[in-house]
């Protein structure tokens, strides 16, 4: 006879950049185990695979979960660390000049904060416009050795979804057209691509703590 088959609950969330409503399902001793061996690894692309494992396995409806914006897979993953585990966590903070204070944070206040300034359609030049598309988790594992110029502009090409001008959209290039591409752009048209990473939506919450001092600090 065959062993039962074990029931979980479903809770419905948002993907925050596409909108999509999804149901999830709550870890498992399976999506656990992944935990674990993330947890033993040094390797950052080890963590980030089980990361995207962990939330493969937990989303019940088909997604590409490869193609998710960064802030959408921090986004799944605080959530279904909440329903598989609690929804309270236990942290602590201290700085040189700080005393550590012990606080608890629900995670179902955090979310992903929206920008109003950000936008990923940009005029380049007068003529010129660019639509930009987020980086994924695998685009981030370029920035694993710090932040260099031959990176920066690594990301950016993996984010250029269109190029276009009045009369047509660029779609057929290659890598090192594009960078030739992004070398002729004036100046003022790099703050312009700047500002869509820098006002980029992202999963932030915000507390104010006391310590035993009386001393408050928002972080």
């Amino acid at each position: 006879m065959a062993l039962p088959k074990i029931k979980h609950p479903t809770y419905a969330i948002t993907i925050p950049s596409t909108k999509q409503k999804i149901n999830i399902k709550p870890f498992t001793v399976k999506e656990e185990k992944l935990l674990l061996m993330a947890k033993s690894s040094e390797k950052t692309e080890d963590v980030i695979s089980s990361i995207k494992q962990i939330v493969k396995n937990c989303i019940i409806e088909p997604v590409d979960v490869d193609k998710l914006a960064t802030f959408d897979i921090e986004y799944i993953f605080i959530k279904l660390r909440a329903k598989s585990i609690g929804e309270v966590v236990e942290l602590e903070y201290s700085e040189p000049d700080f005393e550590k204070v012990n606080f608890r944070v629900n995670l179902d206040d955090i979310n992903v904060v929206f920008n109003p300034e950000h936008t990923n359609k940009m005029k380049l030049t007068d003529e010129v416009y660019i639509k930009l598309k987020y980086p994924t988790l695998e685009d981030m594992k370029l920035l694993d050795n710090g932040i260099t110029e031959e990176n920066i502009f690594e990301i950016l090409y993996k984010c250029v979804d269109t190029i276009y001008d009045d009369e047509s959209v660029y779609t057929d290039y290659s890598k090192e057209e594009l960078f030739e591409f992004f070398d002729s752009l004036p100046l003022e048209s790099i703050s312009v691509l700047s500002h869509f990473f820098e006002t980029m939506p992202a999963v932030e919450h915000k507390i104010t703590l006391k310590n035993s001092e009386g001393k408050t600090k928002e972080v």
